[in-house]
């Protein structure tokens, strides 16, 4: 019985794709034929360790992968659910067989656009070069409910790459990696705050969920500088300055007098102990 051209050619660019990352990442492999999880790879990129003059491998970072074998725009309806849960960066991989290489573009505002524009009900991942991308129009609104996300190019690993190329194109992906975790953390405290291109440049989102929490997130980033600024004074002080600690102070006393009740105590505590010390300081 002969057998059909098209799964042959997806599972040897799988392999392919496979050989690639493993120079760089470990490797879980969990979709199947009967499971497809959206997901065809969950990577964990490592680092070259040299201790003692034995080389070793320390995990660093992680991301989930979907391999493709070219670079057109896909559908992935039925994974909605699956994107909007996901806490990893979510990669594209295109591979070519000649010359043996893998395109890796990144789907990392999908978070972007489930904060701006909700759940669709039809969404396309749409790898873009770099020179054709453009944050300012990361997504595409095709119909009501239809959503296209730009994912631009990240870098392309080739068989023949030696370990500096490597090196130098691995950091370019923990960067974006790294970019796209910190836009997940704010997911949990409803910060919406996302950095779309590691240019400083960021898209602050409001809503019904944020509104309930930025008053008390704002509170404890004020009571984390306290903190700070108390370890600068105790270890290294020449670099302490109390100009600065009195533009905090003012915001804080502006805020006390807005609150009945006074501030929570993960604000006051460490604002009261850090007065004590300036305060002896000017004695």
């Amino acid at each position: 019985m002969a057998h059909l051209l098209r799964p042959r050619k997806g599972w040897e660019n799988e392999r392919l794709a496979a050989f690639l990352l493993s120079r760089f990442s470990f490797l879980a492999h969990p979709a199947s034929f009967a499971d497809d999880l959206g997901s065809d790879f969950f990577c964990t990129i490592f680092q070259l360790d040299n201790e003692s003059g034995q080389e070793s491998l320390s995990p660093r970072t992680s991301f989930a992968i979907q391999i493709k074998s070219t670079a057109d725009a896909f559908g992935v309806d039925n994974k909605i659910d699956y994107l909007e849960r996901l806490e990893l960066p979510f990669m594209i991989g295109v591979v070519k067989q000649s010359p043996p290489e893998m395109a890796v573009y990144s789907a990392g505002l999908l978070l972007l656009l489930f904060s701006e524009h909700g759940k669709p009900e039809r969404l396309w991942l749409v790898p873009h070069d770099s020179a054709a991308y453009s944050p300012d129009a990361y997504c595409e609104v095709a119909a009501p409910k239809a959503l296209r996300l730009a994912c631009p190019l990240i870098t392309t690993f080739r068989t023949g790459d030696g370990r500096s190329d490597l090196d130098t194109k691995v950091a370019t992906l923990l960067a974006v990696c790294s970019r796209t975790f910190a836009n997940i953390a704010t997911r949990p405290r409803d910060e919406h705050i996302y950095d779309v291109d590691g240019s400083g440049r960021f898209v602050i989102m409001a809503g019904p969920g944020s509104v309930k929490v930025f008053r008390d997130n704002f509170l404890q980033r004020l009571g984390e500088v306290f903190y700070n600024l108390e370890w600068i004074l105790t270890v290294q002080p020449q670099a302490f300055r109390v100009e600065e600690f009195r533009v905090f102070e003012s915001v804080f006393l502006q805020l006390c007098a807005q609150y009945d009740n006074g501030l929570p105590l993960y604000v006051s505590g460490p604002y009261s102990s850090l007065k004590a010390r300036v305060d002896a300081l000017s004695a």
